[in-house]
């Protein structure tokens, strides 16, 4: 009787305890599902909608070039292009259900972030993270639940990174059938996102050397195995999947010099610009990386180092090294800073508990109110006006991205794409605007790849960089200019030459007619 009254309460416990993440979830859902189609595609997500619907319609795993096959090249890994597809072939070819996959990704990122920190740290801690990443990440290319809301590879490269680690987690504890799961979500993580595999490397290697240097030897295996084993799956699938979607017949568009516009670049310009948006976006990042490297050294100097000791090192190795790479070699773009701010939110939790006496709120405000007042200044009175104004920063930016950006309803290429459209079947259109290929059903022709790395000379770097490409030589009906075109400038010679004139505009698009001798 005792023991089933035993179990009885257990059970009631377990059930009061997963409540409020079941709430969580349905309210992150349901907030991440409204209006999802209303924020118009960006550019980066047209060519990843145009391959998955291909795939879905056409059994066509690429993009379509005058009507006619063409391989894809700039669309994200297959590892989130596919799921999109799957989500058009469950629910039909649409902007909402190629949305789809990235919001329950997005949410299962905030999840798998408290799941981790709980067991690294606290249930509190756990919380202050949720909090952290939903309220104090500041810019809107940054933010978890705007990111997820595109088709985009950051969060589900951040859900397989996560999970992979929270795997590993296990793994360490001893429980070896978890390094199959590691190996997997973190060779998916891998070959997700271009970035991703030399942090993941760092991330790995570092503890790996820890626990060399301190002969724990299980940790050598098992994160030594997770290493060799992510690395091999990933290689695996790259070998693997892609001949079984892509038709090799297909001619490949090669891009050359990519890494030098977006990952190796050095201009002053744009370290100043990466040196910027670090210190207006990310401060509670790299505080909360900082206390995090000081508390791991100095608590694991008075105490036997525990497996959590490990895997907090591989988190901040991850999120410092790729930060590291943000400030010294990127081209500085916001969103390339989101993965390591969304992964540091576990640190900025930490950095906060510490502030704030382990989240005593009365305690560190009559702290605070002694500071302010010089009755009696303490350091814990500072570190609690330190803790209230990254507080106020972060929800006063945070807040403000989610109110711009969530209510916005701009239905403009859909507008565009629905009149041209309406022309006679065959109707040739020139456009780079890929977020137009999804929609569009007549034939419609774009650049090779390799232009894109002179735009992007254009555009990131400020070069001066002449563009060797005639689009009259495709003959179009129709030229389609918007964001992305006229930012770098692309069609402006055959606009000056008068080869076309404008005959409409809608929201940030130009349609221009052909004008033939």
């Amino acid at each position: 009787m005792k023991q089933h009254l035993s179990q009885a309460t257990s059970d009631t416990s377990r059930e009061r305890k997963l409540l409020p993440w079941l709430l969580l979830t349905l309210v992150l859902l349901a907030f991440s599902l409204w209006n999802l189609t209303g924020r118009s595609m960006w550019w980066d997500e047209g060519w990843t909608l145009s391959v998955a619907r291909h795939w879905v319609e056409l059994d066509h795993y690429g993009r379509l070039r005058d009507g006619e096959l063409a391989r894809g090249g700039l669309e994200a890994s297959f590892t989130v292009t596919v799921p999109v597809g799957v989500s058009m072939k469950l629910f039909g070819v649409g902007l909402w259900q190629g949305r789809l996959f990235g919001v329950f990704c997005a949410v299962g990122v905030i999840l798998l972030l408290a799941a981790l920190t709980d067991r690294l740290f606290d249930r509190q801690v756990a919380w202050a993270t949720v909090f952290a990443a939903l309220l104090l990440t500041m810019h809107p290319e940054v933010h978890p639940l705007l990111q997820g809301r595109q088709v985009l590879a950051e969060m589900p490269m951040l859900l397989y990174l996560l999970a992979g680690y929270l795997a590993l987690w296990w793994a360490l504890r001893g429980q070896w059938v978890s390094l199959l799961p590691a190996m997997l979500g973190l060779g998916l993580a891998w070959i997700s996102k271009a970035q991703t595999g030399p942090f993941l490397i760092v991330s790995l290697v570092i503890p790996l050397l820890a626990a060399l240097l301190w002969r724990q030897w299980n940790v050598v295996t098992v994160i030594g195995l997770a290493l060799v084993g992510s690395y091999a799956v990933a290689q695996g699938l790259v070998r693997l999947v892609p001949p079984l979607l892509i038709d090799p017949q297909l001619p490949t568009d090669h891009v050359e010099g990519l890494e030098s516009v977006v990952a190796l670049v050095s201009t002053p310009l744009n370290r100043w610009y990466a040196l910027s948006n670090l210190g207006l976006f990310a401060l509670p990042t790299l505080l909360g990386v900082g206390w995090g490297l000081h508390r791991l050294w100095y608590e694991q100097k008075q105490h036997p180092r525990q497996n959590a000791y490990y895997l907090q090192l591989a988190l901040l190795s991850f999120v410092g090294s790729w930060l590291g790479w943000y400030s010294l070699l990127s081209a500085g773009l916001p969103r390339y800073m989101g993965v390591p701010v969304v992964i540091g939110s576990i640190f900025v939790a930490v950095l906060l508990q510490s502030l704030t006496s382990r989240f005593h709120l009365a305690q560190s405000m009559r702290k605070l109110a002694d500071l302010v007042t010089l009755r009696h200044p303490t350091w814990a009175g500072a570190a609690a006006l330190l803790a209230l104004i990254l507080t106020i920063t972060g929800l006063y930016f945070s807040l403000r991205s989610l109110i711009r950006y969530y209510p916005i309803v701009d239905f403009s290429a859909q507008r565009v794409a629905t009149l041209l459209n309406a022309h006679p079947p065959g109707t040739r259109i020139e456009t780079y605007e890929s977020e137009l290929h999804v929609l569009l059903d007549q034939p419609y022709t774009f650049p090779p790849d390799q232009i894109h790395v002179a735009l992007l000379e254009r555009s990131i770097l400020g070069a001066n960089v002449e563009i060797d490409y005639d689009p009259l030589t495709n003959d179009p009906d129709y030229l389609v200019i918007g964001l992305f075109a006229r930012s770098n400038e692309l069609y402006q010679p055959v606009i000056d030459n008068g080869s076309f004139r404008l005959i409409k505009k809608d929201g940030a698009y130009e349609i221009f007619e052909r004008i033939r001798p």
